[in-house]
């Protein structure tokens, strides 16, 4: 039998997944047949981004607090097309107001409603898996550590801090400036593609693929060595 908290959760992302399909499929319908045209040819596309700059930025926005909030679905693809759509500064900067406020209320939700509003959203074991850092001394170290390190589930962490006795200003803090380098990579690999450099792309995506690599393994050791310091 499920229990209360799993079947909430159950109703939550198949309500995000279903928000997820209607909002992609709106933009298929009416943005998709000129989006695909312009893809074709990057000059248009950037004159087709300029021309709806303001709905551009406001669209992508809420993609990304979505995607914060949605934690199962993957920041890098959303990253890349920032970089692509804006350039690799502009999309950067749009990421990082993106995460901030998604981060932002993430927090605020959790230090306000404690872990039932977080098993909702989060599966308890992942939680669990994250329990290391609840009663760490030097807290503020490791979540610099884990949101700096490519590859470690940066938009889970974000559901644990509220848990933990970090500040708010100091967690907002170092969870955005430790997201750029991995952010910037994306919008750097997007701003690539944008201009048909794809020599530079492909190295900029094996590059950052065998560090995420190596940093999940890092991150796999540290939660480990961690958890079993403190069971």
């Amino acid at each position: 039998m499920a229990t209360k908290d799993e079947k909430k959760r159950l109703i939550y992302n198949v309500i995000s997944a279903v928000a997820f399909v209607c909002v992609f499929a709106f933009a298929m319908i009416f943005v998709g047949p000129k989006l695909l045209q312009t893809v074709k040819e990057p000059d248009l596309f950037r004159d087709f981004i300029n021309d709806n700059i303001v709905l551009g930025i406001f669209a992508f926005l809420l993609i990304q607090i979505f995607q914060v909030f949605f934690a199962l679905i993957p920041g890098e693809p959303i990253e890349i097309f920032a970089g692509y759509a804006f350039g690799s500064v502009f999309g950067l900067v749009l990421c990082m107001i993106g995460v901030t406020l998604g981060a932002a209320a993430i927090f605020w939700l959790t230090r306000r409603f404690g872990k039932k509003f977080t098993y909702i959203l989060v599966a308890e074991d992942k939680i669990q898996n994250l329990k290391f850092m609840q009663n760490e001394k030097k807290v503020e170290l490791l979540f610099f550590l884990l949101y700096f390190i490519p590859g470690t589930p940066k938009d889970l962490i974000t559901y644990l801090a509220g848990l933990t006795k970090i500040n708010f200003w100091k967690f907002i803090l170092i969870s955005s400036f430790a997201r750029i380098p991995s952010i910037l990579t994306s919008t750097l690999a997007g701003s690539t593609l944008q201009n048909e450099n794809y020599v530079l792309s492909c190295v900029i995506f094996a590059v950052t693929g065998v560090i995420s690599v190596i940093g999940i393994i890092i991150y796999n050791k540290i939660s480990k060595s961690k958890n079993n310091k403190n069971s």
